[in-house]
């Protein structure tokens, strides 16, 4: 039977290696996971996490002229950094086929501990059916790790994890595969409180939910109220950010690269033996 752990918040993992090998869910609803898939989504190369401000500058110096400086520091876009952490930056125009090194508070520092897992996946509320669907066909023992704020829980991301359950439970005939404990119980039954209406995810309730957390009156406070209208919404971008080797991208991209790379080879081995050919 698949087990199935939530760690309410990243500061919890003291050890990076207790990851190594596991799959792993990365969860910062406000705003890296969310903000990550968007710009994907419109055409940015991949993204490659940074733990620290100083470690995402080192990286982009090599990206030169395609990379671009991303991230912040208790909300704000750091000094020097060519963008922040608002989805509403990441437009098509400024980032498509750009390589974003990104380093924020809390979500960056997630998946850098989740650098030695087998599998590891960036979810939030925008692409929750297909994170759900991706576990279900994975069908092994899951780690979701809520990012929190500055090393603390933040309501968002453990709702979020209660509310993936949910919809892990939903798929299949044996709804009763998983293996939970306290923990998981309890996030699910709070989120099924918070954001689910009639046994279905709701919008409203989830950008009420969003406004009266700690993280999202600080962001609203700093004016980036409509992210948290934004990162609301509900499977408004179904596809899958993967980190592999230190490197983010959407998994139907990472598919259609292993595609052109067999080709390629096939090509290549092709033309090596007629030119072997007397």
């Amino acid at each position: 039977m698949p087990k199935i752990t939530v760690i309410p918040t990243q500061s919890l993992i003291t050890d990076d290696l207790v990851l190594k090998d596991k799959n792993i869910v990365i969860v910062d609803v406000l705003r890296a996971t969310s903000t990550m898939l968007v710009a994907l989504v419109n055409g940015a190369k991949e993204i490659i996490p940074a733990e620290s401000v100083n470690t995402a500058a080192r990286i982009a110096k090599g990206t030169g002229k395609s990379g671009l400086l991303c991230g912040e520091r208790a909300g704000k876009i750091i000094e020097g950094f060519d963008l922040g952490n608002s989805p509403f930056e990441y437009t098509k125009q400024i980032i498509e086929n750009k390589s974003l090194v990104f380093s924020t508070t809390n979500g960056t520092v997630s998946m850098h501990k989740a650098r030695y897992a087998k599998n590891c996946i960036l979810a939030s509320f925008l692409n929750i059916s297909v994170a759900a669907e991706y576990l279900n066909v994975l069908d092994a023992d899951f780690t979701i790790i809520c990012s929190g704020k500055l090393n603390n829980f933040c309501l968002e991301d453990f709702v979020y994890a209660g509310a993936l359950i949910s919809k892990l439970f939903k798929l299949g005939k044996n709804k009763s595969r998983y293996e939970i404990s306290d923990t998981e119980i309890a996030a699910k039954t709070l989120s099924k409180s918070v954001v689910f209406l009639s046994s279905e995810l709701n919008k409203q309730k989830i950008i009420d939910m969003l406004n009266s957390s700690e993280h999202g009156s600080y962001l609203k406070s700093l004016g980036f109220g409509n992210d948290l209208e934004l990162c609301s919404e509900i499977d408004s971008y179904p596809f899958i950010p993967i980190l592999n080797k230190g490197v983010i991208k959407l998994q139907d991209n990472i598919k259609a690269e292993e595609i052109n790379k067999k080709t390629f080879k096939r090509v290549n081995l092709k033309e090596a033996v007629e030119n072997k050919k007397p």
